[in-house]
């Protein structure tokens, strides 16, 4: 039996994330109007600090335009994480993302007929969120109800009466058939047109 303990390394943390507070922390640091900032900071040259006092918790970047960031500051920096140089680093994907959202956008708003003089209603809305969740409304409607485990019987019963109710509704058909009045007019119908009447009982079954 061998005395020997094996001793076990814990695992190496797997790096933060790019863009995150955390690798911001770790980046080389440089002095910009007084703050210690990452070196992939993006405060623009040309703007000022407001006083930590003035609107605690937002960010303090003034830029050059005079116009003050609304973003929430960081605790670390006093800056939002965009200034500090967070966010998203690849800017060649984000404006494509951009690009494709904006697409996205004019296709919607295409679809629901909005324009210079129209706009879309709740309901055109309801029903484009609808097609884009489709998968989901039909797994609430039908998988989900079926597969709870806590509805008993009567109300697995109910459930399934609704799934189908929504997907294979009662439709209500009205129909006019003209019969003869007496036997006498029955006895006058041509071959043609007792073959036109139980076409219209058949359909009408």
């Amino acid at each position: 039996m061998s005395d020997e303990i094996e001793l076990i390394e814990p695992e190496a943390e797997p790096p933060p994330k790019e863009g995150t507070l955390a690798w911001l922390q770790q980046q080389p640091h440089v002095e910009v109007l007084g703050l210690e900032l990452p070196v992939s900071h993006r405060v623009p040259a040309g703007s000022q600090l407001a006083s930590a006092e003035d609107e605690p918790g937002r960010c303090r970047v003034i830029r050059p335009s005079g116009d003050r960031c609304k973003a929430t500051a960081t605790r670390v920096y006093g800056i939002c994480s965009g200034h500090a140089g967070g966010g998203l680093q690849d800017f060649a994907i984000g404006s494509k993302v951009a690009h494709r959202n904006k697409a996205r956008l004019r296709a919607r708003r295409e679809l629901l007929g909005i324009g210079p003089s129209r706009v879309g209603n709740p309901r055109s809305h309801a029903r484009l969120a609808a097609l884009e969740r489709a998968e989901l409304l039909a797994e609430a409607i039908v998988i989900a109800p079926l597969d709870d485990a806590s509805l008993g019987t009567i109300e697995r019963q109910r459930a399934a009466l609704a799934a189908l109710d929504a997907t294979f509704p009662l439709q209500r058909v009205d129909v006019e058939l003209e019969l003869p009045a007496s036997p006498d007019e029955a006895e006058g119908l041509s071959w043609e047109a007792m073959q036109r009447l139980a076409a219209q009982l058949l359909s009408s079954g």
